[in-house]
């Protein structure tokens, strides 16, 4: 069967590490996540700078960290979400050897200080569905310090400012959202980006 998305399933190395996610989307704040292969090849030819791979499995996970090395573009997999693979320690160090994605998107606290210690970038994903999950998310973001936290659903630009207010750790928002209007108001509440999985909104440029 052959490649999908790269000419080449080795190992490589390609875009470094973020330094800090906000400058890297300060200019497009928007964010393909990713859960199909086709959804996944557009997101290469798009503008954005990360890409979230939502879904992969122990075949592919490689070929498509890879193909968005050659793109130059940061590849974040949700390691929570890999078919195939463990989800621990030992397995989140098969990934960094094998593949080295920029990061991985989690919703475990052990996971986050695992990739800190391999020096992988965390992104900290977050269900908020009242008063006290927001106030575990910002108990649990003081505690791991991820280099972002991402909450859903991203439709309640207010729980955005809730958490930003109480943590200097940027927020990325996804979920739900399904108009510009969303994301607007959700960057204009402090988000530094929406991850969305609706190719319509990925040419959003907020300023616009």
């Amino acid at each position: 069967m052959g490649m999908l998305f790269s000419l080449d399933s080795t190992y490589k190395f390609g875009v470094d590490k973020v330094e800090d996610i906000r400058e890297v989307l300060k200019d497009y704040p928007i964010i393909p996540a990713c859960r199909t292969k086709d959804q996944f090849k557009d997101a290469l030819e798009s503008e954005a700078r990360i890409i979230f791979v939502l879904e992969a499995n122990i075949s592919d996970y490689k070929e498509k960290i890879n193909a968005a090395k050659d793109r130059g573009k940061y590849s974040f997999i949700h390691f929570d979400l890999i078919g195939g693979l463990a989800q621990d320690d030992d397995a989140l160090e098969y990934l960094k050897q094998t593949a080295d994605p920029t990061g991985i998107i989690t919703t475990r606290k052990n996971l986050i200080a695992k990739a800190k210690k391999l020096e992988m970038n965390t992104i900290q994903r977050m269900f908020l569905i009242d008063t006290t999950s927001i106030a575990s998310a910002i108990n649990m973001a003081r505690q791991t310090k991820p280099d972002a936290i991402e909450i859903m659903p991203g439709i309640a630009p207010k729980v955005i400012r809730a958490i930003k207010n109480r943590v200097d750790i940027p927020i990325i928002t996804g979920g739900l959202m399904t108009e510009e209007a969303e994301i607007r108001m959700a960057i204009k509440a402090g988000a530094v980006a929406a991850s969305l999985s609706k190719k319509k909104l990925w040419n959003y440029k907020y300023g616009d």
